[in-house]
């Protein structure tokens, strides 16, 4: 028994006891101080008997139906009754002769049984009460366990529409090399060698370390180079406080396609790309930063790479994460990530 039980035991105990002490001060007022005394050490002795014979044969007795479940407490009420009443008596060292022993013992076992009634009801309002505990515990944890399951495989899902969507684009800024730049295509085939390792590793393990994301972004836009040559001129800047934090794979990249591809492509002399990680309080915050027009604010929002984007922050960050985009003679892609 814990000690909560024995608590609550001994509260009946002292219930039980003002109500007894009463009923006999009632017909005797000279002595309450002994029935008050006497009244605790019965009380108690029973109610510590009663509870322990009713905690070991809990689980048996929740077996019976109602009838033989009645008549099995009454036998144990009267075993409390009678083992506390004994027990009791050798405490107060009552010295009784046989008709006052029975009388008092007959007076016991009626409380006992009074009393009994009310510790076994409560024990199994307790028990009633810890299995629905239990069984919401385990419905949430669950309900956890569901929608982490289907938060990664939303992410799954969108990283699928991620990768090919990536290695279409590199794979045509190579085909448009062959003829031009032989050596150039294969100097682009060996880094996109490093960018399917990449992918593929995204695909496991959907974050990882942003010094990882930064270094395949400079990857990417080493590969775009070549296809741009002296029309892209691109500078990656990082808090070096930052680079082991964990961000969603293939973060950055979408941005810095976005970048390339309504930036850069559209003008004649090509233009900058800078990206930048720093830290302002407890977030991380990305930049990409292009010299170019940039895009309509409705290509913002309804654009794949924006918009997976976006969906994968919400499932991964929830409302703690954001994606903005502003212009001010330069366009500003801008995500905010909490730090962990």
């Amino acid at each position: 028994m814990t000690k909560k039980d024995l608590t609550r035991i001994a509260v009946v105990c002292l219930v039980s006891t003002v109500i007894v002490a009463s009923a006999l001060t009632f017909m005797d007022p000279s002595h309450w101080v002994i029935y008050v005394y006497d009244s605790f050490v019965f009380s108690f002795c029973i109610g510590i008997s009663i509870s322990i014979l009713i905690h070991i044969f809990l689980h048996r007795l929740k077996l019976l139906s109602l009838i033989p479940r009645t008549g099995a407490l009454f036998v144990l009420f009267l075993i409390g009754g009678l083992v506390g009443t004994e027990i009791g008596t050798i405490i107060l060292k009552m010295n009784l002769d046989m008709q006052d022993h029975f009388r008092l013992l007959l007076f016991n076992l009626l409380l006992a049984t009074i009393f009994g009634g009310i510790a076994f009801l409560y024990l199994t309002l307790r028990g009633k009460v810890q299995r629905m505990a239990e069984k919401l515990k385990e419905k949430e944890i669950q309900e956890e366990k569901l929608m982490r399951l289907k938060t990664e495989a939303e992410l799954e899902a969108l990283q699928a529409k991620v990768n090919p969507h990536f290695l279409f684009n590199t794979l045509n800024s190579i085909a448009s090399l062959i003829s031009e730049n032989p050596a150039a295509a294969e100097e682009t085939v060996e880094k996109l060698s490093g960018l399917f390792r990449y992918t593929l590793q995204s695909t496991v393990n959907s974050t990882v370390k942003l010094s990882e994301e930064l270094e395949i972004v400079r990857l990417y836009l080493q590969i775009e180079k070549i296809r741009f040559g002296n029309r892209l001129e691109f500078e990656i800047i990082s808090d070096d406080r930052l680079n082991n934090i964990d961000v969603p794979a293939l973060l950055i990249q979408p941005l810095v396609e976005n970048s390339i591809k309504h930036g850069i492509a559209l003008e004649v002399q090509g233009g900058t790309i800078r990206v930048e990680a720093k830290q302002i309080d407890e977030e991380c915050h990305i930049i990409v930063t292009d010299s170019g027009k940039g895009f309509t604010a409705e290509a913002g929002e309804t654009g794949f790479g924006l918009k997976s984007i976006r969906e994968r922050l919400k499932l991964l960050y929830g409302n703690k994460a954001t994606l903005n985009v502003f212009h001010d003679g330069n366009t500003h892609l801008h995500i905010s990530i909490p730090i962990y």
